[in-house]
This record gives C-alpha cells, structure tokens and sequence, in this order.
C-alpha cells in the first residue's frame, strides 16, 4: 500500500511540474506575442496600400488571439 501512495505522489508532483511548465511557457509566448503585436502596429504606418495594410490587420488579429490564448481569455 506505501508503494502505492508514493506512486501517487510522484504522479501529482509530475503534474504540478507539467503545469508550471505549461505556464511559464504560455508567459513567454504571451510576451513575444505582445512584442510582435507592438512591432506589428509600429510597421502598420509604413504600408503603402491597402493590401499592405489588410495584411497587417490579419497578423495582428491572429497575434491578438494568441495573446489571449496565453493569458487563457480563450
């Protein structure tokens, strides 16, 4: 019965471990995500036409939703 409750332990602590992971890996595409979002907008006054520009709001709406996706607003 000890080998089982150890076992047990050892699983919870290896899901705590995936789930810290997991976390700091979505804080870190979260804030790549916000950077490529303020270059993006930065680069935005630059396009010549309008096919520049809806390109650029295209980006910007799938980097939108990977930032939320990070922040778990998804």
């Amino acid at each position: 019965m000890h080998s089982g409750i150890a076992a047990s332990q050892s699983t919870d602590e290896q899901r705590a471990a995936s789930r810290d992971e997991l976390a700091a890996f979505r804080g870190l595409m979260g804030s790549l995500t916000a950077d490529a979002i303020a270059a993006l907008e930065a680069l935005q006054m630059w396009c010549e036409d309008a096919e520049q520009l809806e390109r650029c709001c295209l980006i910007g709406h799938y980097l939108d939703y990977m930032k939320r996706l990070c922040d778990g607003k998804v």
